[in-house]
């Protein structure tokens, strides 16, 4: 197999499965994060579920204190008296309204829990704004409202209310009564469903620890929630997260993806390997039945030229013995010899297109003069040409003796005359010249014809381009002359160009000539 073509192959199979790889994966991937982001809203809407309960929790506890303000006499023996009934109470304080600390008064005896509270709560009592907090976007002052704070290792929670003459009765809240409170209100089962992965949710501290977790799943250490909810006041420095095992439910649909899109590569793959044999198998035979045919013309050409070299032969020879005085002979016989010699110049291009096809062109150098080979055959051509109005001038320049193939040469030179004579009939004249440089030599053949459109300049040295396909123009060929040339020419060191020209058409070649050693 010739190597373009199994690239082509190649190109033919890998192109629609690269595709449809691309395609399959971008689907792949939407339907993943279509599932991901299912899967992580429907544990939002669990963290959010579990929130409310907790909040339920903090708002019995909220309507409860408020129930006790209502109740509560702000006297130092009543306060402690409502502290020791009330075991969800650490301890209550009661502000002025300037914000003066009026219970536990630290010019009183105090006893162990006052005291232990007034250390743990001297940083709350140093800023009196937050107990002076707005509702809203309004300036008025807040009748009530939440407080929290660290010491030691955890966090502490206050509630507090301001009474209509302008003093504040707060409420140091149990943490662990209210720990204990909020655990009971979360589940003690499994969160997940038999059909979805292990999970778990815990609720976590501001520093990230657990306070409580539950589920069938047990999260590794620095290992991040799916998705996590910070719950709102007075618990704002906790949060619930939410782990699960694995990649969740988009691990198995990204397989299932995956697994299916394999599978219909591979369905795909073997589909156009097989297109691509059957177009190899069939180009394969058109290329050998094109073979063959190259094959037969080249057999039937070789076949011809010897009995067409042999009538040429006699031709030219009763050319020279036959009765000058006989016109009506002397003119059929030039005819004889013309075509004839027009044939063989065809057969020729025939023959060397077979050999430049299989690669079997070579050069036979030897010496000899270029102007005297260019002159033979120009004295073969001159004759037609004069009779269809052309005439031929040639201005020699190389006749030192050089390395060459002179049977190249003719072919060249003969190909380019061959063009004159067919499009450039009537032209008035033609014109050769040829000189040396250096080892080089240069060949230019001119004629007055219609010249070649500037968009087929380089299309007329492809093979079986001809710039008129009619059979009405009176044009005959088989439109390999002009490639054939330009191969010979390459073949000889040099190459054949197109010149530009105001009017018609100026070929130039060139060869390389080394001068013959003596």
């Amino acid at each position: 197999m010739k190597p373009k073509l199994a690239i082509v192959l190649i190109f033919i199979v890998l192109l629609p499965l690269g595709l449809m790889a691309w395609l399959g994966l971008r689907v792949a991937g939407s339907e993943r994060a279509a599932v991901e982001e299912s899967f992580r809203q429907l544990h939002l809407d669990k963290l959010a579920d579990l929130e409310t309960g907790i909040q339920k929790v903090a708002g019995e506890r909220e309507r409860k204190l408020l129930a006790l303000t209502d109740s509560l006499t702000p006297e130092p023996g009543a306060v402690r008296e409502a502290v020791r009934d009330n075991p969800e109470i650490c301890q209550i304080f009661v502000l002025s309204k300037d914000g003066k600390l009026i219970h536990p008064d630290i010019q009183t005896r105090l006893n162990r829990s006052e005291e232990e509270f007034l250390t743990r709560a001297s940083q709350v009592f140093k800023d009196p704004g937050i107990f002076q907090q707005t509702s809203g976007e309004s300036a008025e002052v807040s009748r009530q409202g939440w407080h929290s704070w660290y010491w030691g290792e955890g966090v502490n929670f206050i509630f507090w209310q301001r009474q209509a003459d302008g003093r504040v009765i707060g409420f140091d809240l149990d943490r662990y009564r209210l720990i204990a409170d909020i655990i009971a209100e979360l589940p003690q089962s499994k969160l997940t469903a038999p059909d979805q992965p292990s999970g778990a949710v815990a609720l976590l501290d501001s520093k990230g620890e657990t306070i409580y977790q539950w589920g069938d799943y047990q999260p590794q250490e620095q290992e991040q929630p799916l998705v996590s909810r910070t719950l709102g006041a007075p618990l704002n420095p906790w949060k619930l997260a939410a782990f699960t095992a694995g990649k969740g439910p988009a691990g198995s649909v990204g397989s299932g993806a995956v697994f299916g899109l394999i599978g219909a590569l591979i369905a795909v793959a073997l589909a156009l390997s097989g297109l691509a044999v059957y177009f190899y198998r069939e180009s394969s035979r058109e290329l050998r039945r094109a073979e063959q045919r190259v094959s037969f013309v080249n057999h039937v050409s070789h076949e011809l030229k010897t009995p067409l070299t042999n009538i040429r032969m006699y031709a030219e020879l009763l050319q020279m013995t036959g009765d000058e005085k006989d016109d009506k002979s002397t003119r059929y016989l030039d005819v004889v010899v013309s075509e004839s010699q027009r044939l063989s110049r065809l057969i020729d291009n025939v023959l060397t297109f077979g050999r430049q096809q299989r690669k079997a062109l070579k050069l036979r150098l030897s010496g000899g003069v270029v102007d005297e080979t260019i002159d033979s055959v120009l004295e073969s051509f001159r004759p037609s040409l004069e009779s269809k109005g052309v005439k031929v001038t040639f201005q020699a320049g190389a006749s030192d003796r050089v390395l060459l193939d002179a049977d190249v040469l003719r072919q060249i030179v003969a190909n380019l005359l061959g063009n004159v004579e067919k499009y450039a009939p009537e032209s008035g004249e033609a014109r050769v010249r040829s000189r040396r440089e250096d080892d080089r030599t240069i060949i230019t053949v001119t004629d007055r014809g219609p010249g070649i459109p500037a968009a087929e300049r380089e299309k007329i040295f492809e093979p079986f381009v001809r710039l008129s396909s009619k059979v009405s123009d009176g044009v005959a060929g088989t439109g390999i002359g002009l490639s054939i040339a330009r191969e010979l020419a390459r073949l000889h060191g040099g190459d054949l160009v197109l010149e530009s020209s105001e009017t018609g058409a100026t070929f130039r070649v060139t060869i390389t000539t080394k001068p013959e050693q003596s």
